[in-house]
């Protein structure tokens, strides 16, 4: 998903030059996109404007909302040192939880079943009186599993609603039906890239009950917890991207849903092995993770890339890690089917030609192992 080419160009003439803290006329300039922005995501999300906080992306994100809010708990000598995070957290979430046992952190881990879901009974068993915050994603970025954010915070909030519930809604935001209910979930967080913005730019949104300690110091901007000069440019775009993916969504995710089903009708008929890891009632639309038994991943995505496909074996984040995933142990994914995983993203730009082609080359390249 990429915004048009005139939004990038329009958004670059108009809003590059000024810098927001300057009273001249191209700083307010810059200070009215930063705030158009702000508004039109906060609309969406339905929360007040001055609740989110722009960022270089979702790292960040994370890093800020979970350093600086126990930071300032440490500040305050709170008795609560634990996290709870799912045990198929973003790097950005997991490992950032994981650091924070250097400062004398206890961390409790929800398992999740075969599909890669978290189960709510697992809930009540995490948390106690010491928990300080739990971490849990609104979709999961290798399998596309959709995790019952909602349930799992109220579940939280009726024992006890001064734990944070900081969600990673990266693959949820602007793109899936259904709201992240902000009355339980006090931050989230999202990625510009993901819905057609630049590289280097996202926003959080945090409830106003809880506070962050800066990870850095500077200048007053986003409130003081992050300051230095805004990226005009990137959030003017985050802008227009959201407003291209917000045209018509009901639109996008049934076609979408379409393509990914083309596909596996497609791999079917052709009868080659294949197992879907996430049954469709419980995956986002636009995140399939297919194994192919026998064909090993990393030749699979290098044949296809040389036919111009662009798939992946897990998050890219991840993509280079030698290390079994994380994420797939957690769900004891067999395995045979650990080494033969791919990941196919889809966006509404994709077309049905587009994903007949794809089966093509996956069952040439599935025939050719197996008939070696």
């Amino acid at each position: 998903m990429q915004v048009s080419a005139k939004a990038w160009l329009d958004t670059l003439s108009r809003y590059g030059p000024g810098n927001p803290s300057s009273a001249h006329g191209a700083g307010e300039q810059a200070r009215r996109i930063i705030g158009d922005t702000r508004n039109r995501i906060a609309a969406h999300l339905g929360c007040r404007a001055e609740r989110i906080y722009f960022t270089s992306g979702a790292t960040e994100s994370a890093n800020l909302l979970i350093q600086g809010y126990l930071s300032t708990l440490r500040r305050k000598e709170s008795t609560r040192s634990e996290i709870v995070v799912s045990a198929i957290e973003h790097p950005a979430v997991y490992q950032t939880v994981m650091s924070m046992k250097k400062h004398g952190y206890t961390v409790r881990e929800l398992p999740v079943n075969r599909n890669g879901v978290v189960a709510i009974e697992h809930v009540d068993a995490a948390i106690s009186e010491r928990t300080a915050m739990l971490c849990l994603m609104a979709v999961n970025n290798e399998t596309g599993a959709i995790q019952p954010v909602n349930e799992v915070a109220r579940a939280v909030k009726r024992t006890d609603p001064d734990i944070l519930v900081m969600c990673d809604a990266v693959q949820h935001f602007a793109k899936l039906n259904g709201s992240i209910d902000l009355d339980v979930v006090d931050a989230l967080f999202m990625s510009g890239h993901k819905i057609g913005a630049d590289k280097g730019v996202g926003c959080f949104y945090l409830n106003g009950r809880f506070k962050l300690t800066p990870l850095l110091y500077g200048g007053a901007q986003e409130q003081t917890y992050r300051p230095g000069t805004e990226n005009v440019f990137g959030i003017g775009l985050l802008g227009a991207a959201l407003d291209e993916a917000t045209r018509d969504p009901a639109g996008k995710l049934a076609h979408v849903g379409a393509l990914g089903e083309r596909l596996i009708d497609g791999l079917t008929r052709s009868g080659i092995a294949f197992e879907r890891l996430v049954p469709a009632a419980d995956a986002s639309p636009y995140i399939l993770a297919l194994a192919f038994p026998g064909v090993p991943s990393r030749q699979m995505i290098a044949d296809l890339a040389a036919s111009g496909y662009c798939v992946s074996q897990g998050s890219a984040c991840s993509s280079h890690s030698l290390e079994p995933s994380r994420v797939l142990s957690a769900m004891r994914v067999p395995p045979e089917h650990l080494n033969s995983l791919i990941r196919i993203s889809f966006s509404p730009t994709h077309t049905m030609p587009d994903i007949d082609d794809l089966a093509t080359h996956v069952i040439e390249i599935c025939h050719a192992y197996n008939d070696a």
